[in-house]
């Protein structure tokens, strides 16, 4: 096997949709799409945690609805919030939409994501289609919605056009929040879908960037959060982190900060 950035390359494989490669390098597995950043990483040893900086801001969405128990995920790559959200949530069910079927096989595969857990179900398909099909045919409602739909080029096309957001806010639980991993340095497009997301939830949005990071969290919300229910939370937030280790009071603390002029905005402080 080749070296990769040191590392090692335990599986290569390329579709029509583009090159998968997974690594090993010490106890961090990864997957590639074909270039140097890391599509996600998992640690051997403890397979559930969230490695990347980035999966863990997603998971601010706890603040605002702490005890999920329907969620969908869109964009499986190594299966990082799938394998959080089980083992630390046992009476939540999860859908996953993947557009790659050998991104699914991969993740079963290294990534110990399991294939027979009644409390998870793997869509292959498009996540712009599956969530149309969900809002007008179905009645099932989701607490936390994850987008998470980036490979080696971008994001999905179909997944940041006005009618996915439209639709999503349609899935969501009346304490319901979407999570949506952005890359903030593509300033006229993230501006572009920003604008979509706010559009949809009547302007119930804030923003997280990732420390150190190009990505920026958006997260939206159905219910209305005051800056009293941040301070609120506090309590609650530090005791989840004994059991996530994710950092979330800082993603609190951080959240507060960022959207202070947000929450100003809506409510009499």
């Amino acid at each position: 096997m080749r070296l990769y950035y040191n590392g090692v390359v335990v599986h290569q494989s390329q579709s029509d949709d583009g090159i998968i490669e997974v690594v090993d390098l010490g106890d961090a597995r990864s997957m590639h799409f074909g270039t140097l950043p890391r599509q996600s990483s998992m640690s051997l040893r403890t397979p559930h945690t969230l490695e990347l900086t980035y999966t863990q801001a997603m998971m601010a969405c706890l603040i605002i609805n702490p005890n999920p128990k329907r969620v969908l995920i869109i964009g499986l790559g190594g299966g990082s919030l799938v394998k959080f959200m089980l083992y630390h949530f046992a009476d939540c069910y999860i859908d996953v939409i993947e557009y790659r079927q050998d991104v699914i096989d991969a993740a079963q595969t290294y990534f110990n994501v399991p294939k027979n857990d009644p409390r998870l179900t793997i869509h292959h398909g498009d996540g712009y289609l599956f969530v149309q099909q969900r809002y007008f045919q179905d009645e099932q409602q989701y607490d936390l919605l994850l987008v998470d739909a980036y490979d080696h080029i971008g994001m999905s096309a179909s997944v940041g056009v006005q009618a996915f957001f439209d639709a999503c806010a349609g899935l969501l639980s009346p304490t319901g929040v979407m999570s949506i991993n952005l890359w903030g340095s593509e300033h006229q497009a993230f501006n572009q879908t920003m604008t979509r997301i706010n559009q949809s939830f009547d302007g119930q949005t804030m923003m997280l960037p990732v420390e150190n990071k190009g990505n920026v969290i958006g997260l939206a919300m159905m219910q209305t959060v005051t800056q009293a229910y941040l301070k609120k939370s506090k309590a609650t937030v530090e005791q989840q982190e004994v059991q996530f280790d994710i950092n979330l009071p800082r993603l609190l603390q951080e959240l507060t900060r960022q959207n202070r002029s947000f929450i100003r905005r809506l409510f009499s402080v």
